[in-house]
């Protein structure tokens, strides 16, 4: 492999039925200190996604770019790797070829990009001419009275029996609606717990840079310290359990933007 080559440790998938209703479905994450995980986050997301043959939804360009670079890696690699035309035939089913690849594809169930669906379609004041999900996101929530009402109940994560329960893999009862003093709408990646919540005392040494992951930066550098830094169990739990809670809000953020649009579509 070569200096700075891609890597892709983590996943996160919703599902969301025919009815409407919501589901943390999956998820994958390699911290194995000195593990190579592309082959293994592209077996776990084919075992994953190959369970219905429902409408793969992406934001932006990043997950095709990777896995058309995973596909790359698979037919470079000298080693011998019994599935490899097996994980390179499930790549080109979900997605469509580069202009780094080789030869052209465009899979049966190409991932659909909901950051193109918001350039041409969706424009809000607040995004303030952003296309990030982390600004479309407070964006939705703040003008969508159907998802305030709906997340603003201890229902994400609820036990079984609850009315309107999403089950999560991370979250328990949690409220993703809540507002500040001036009674606006905040940003959900706000509202992610902080780590290290157990230590009273650091004996002055800083277990981590920050106290919470929120964004893609912050999820690369948590992953770089569990893969090189020496560090207690207890923070590589506790970076653990941050990363996998982020990642699922940042799928869990797909489903309300898609939530979000289905209202505005139903009004019209």
């Amino acid at each position: 492999h070569h200096p700075y080559e891609g890597i892709a440790f983590q996943f996160s998938h919703h599902i969301v039925e025919k009815d409407g209703s919501v589901r943390h479905a999956g998820e994958y994450l390699n911290t194995t200190p000195g593990s190579f995980p592309n082959y293994d986050f592209v077996r776990e997301l084919r075992v994953q996604l190959s369970k219905d043959q429902g409408t793969i939804f992406r934001y932006a360009a990043h997950e095709n770019t990777y896995l058309n670079l995973i596909h790359s890696q698979l037919e470079d690699d000298y080693r011998r790797i019994p599935d490899r035309r097996k994980l390179c035939a499930f790549i080109e089913s979900i997605t469509k070829s580069t202009g780094n690849s080789t030869r052209t594809w465009e899979g049966r169930r190409n991932m659909v990009d909901m950051c193109d669906i918001v350039k041409r379609y969706y424009y809000h004041p607040a995004t303030r001419g952003s296309n990030s999900i982390k600004q479309v996101l407070p964006a939705v929530l703040s003008s969508s009275p159907g998802l305030q009402k709906k997340y603003a109940q201890p229902i994400y994560g609820a036990e079984p029996g609850v009315q309107g329960r999403i089950p999560s893999l991370n979250f328990k009862d949690w409220v993703w609606i809540k507002r500040d003093n001036d009674d606006n709408v905040i940003d959900p990646y706000h509202l992610l717990p902080s780590m290290f919540q157990t230590v009273t005392e650091r004996d002055g040494q800083l277990l981590s840079n920050s106290d919470s992951i929120r964004d893609g930066g912050a999820a690369l550098t948590a992953y770089a310290q569990m893969q090189f830094e020496d560090m207690s169990d207890y923070e590589r739990k506790e970076l653990d359990q941050a990363l996998r809670k982020y990642c699922e809000l940042d799928t869990l953020a797909m489903v309300m933007i898609y939530e979000a649009w289905r209202e505005l579509v139903e009004e019209a």
